[in-house]
């Protein structure tokens, strides 16, 4: 587990949409979708950069879950976010990395207070094409999730790969966003896809100093992400 973060940058006065990816990378995802997965990531970090605001304003952190939960990459600006090569090992341990993203994100809104910048609600994406293995730990997890996005402090949006996808563990996750099946691995649509979200997002007002500001902004400008067609199925 990897418990360094770059510092947030002060020198850029901008809100920031901080955006965690839990990727599974676990054995089942050997070959064709791991490459895909990668594929599909490095042309993200190309196309976050093409957006001004989009590559100052987004945060990416990534956090795999393969054998063990790890962060391969702490939260870092959309101009900064570089390709990593992922390697699929080990069981998927969803709950422990659902507990270490949870962790991530409320010590990085308490970096953004302390140096006194707004930030829009966070995102969560969770890609997996299993079930978990850690059903103690993922049921636990599962429920400080629904919370925080009860509390309208987290966004979640579950994604399964593939024909095993446990998409009722997915479900656990929230109550209002029902998860997507991935069309094959059209992995580099969805990242296109999330490019073209965050630069929608990153455009919008719907940013403030705390959870509660942040929900009372997005209650008077709502943000309209893309369709995803093109790479989901219901």
């Amino acid at each position: 587990m990897m418990d360094f973060a770059p510092r947030v940058k002060e020198d850029n006065p901008d809100p920031r949409i901080a955006c965690t990816l839990l990727l599974d990378t676990s054995y089942s995802m050997s070959g064709a979708p791991i490459n895909e997965l990668n594929e599909g990531f490095a042309l993200f970090c190309d196309e976050i950069k093409n957006d001004d605001l989009a590559a100052k304003r987004a945060e990416i952190a990534v956090i795999t879950f393969g054998g063990m939960a790890r962060v391969e990459i702490p939260f870092t600006e959309g101009r900064d976010l570089q390709p990593k090569r992922l390697v699929p090992s080990g069981n998927t341990p969803l709950g422990s990395a659902l507990t270490l993203a949870l962790s991530q994100l409320e010590t990085r809104k308490a970096e953004y207070k302390q140096a006194g910048l707004e930030y829009y609600r966070p995102w969560l994406f969770v890609l997996t094409d299993g079930a978990p293995t850690d059903g103690t730990e993922f049921d636990a997890a599962a429920q400080r999730v629904r919370a925080a996005e009860a509390a309208r402090s987290l966004s979640v949006f579950g994604v399964g790969v593939g024909d095993a996808a446990d998409l009722g563990r997915l479900g656990q996750l929230s109550a209002t966003r029902t998860p997507v099946s991935l069309r094959g691995l059209s992995f580099r649509e969805f990242f296109g896809w999330l490019s073209a979200s965050l630069s929608t997002a990153s455009s919008s007002l719907a940013f403030g100093t705390s959870d509660s500001q942040v929900a009372a902004a997005e209650s008077a400008e709502q943000i309209p992400l893309p369709a995803p067609s093109g790479w989901a199925t219901v």
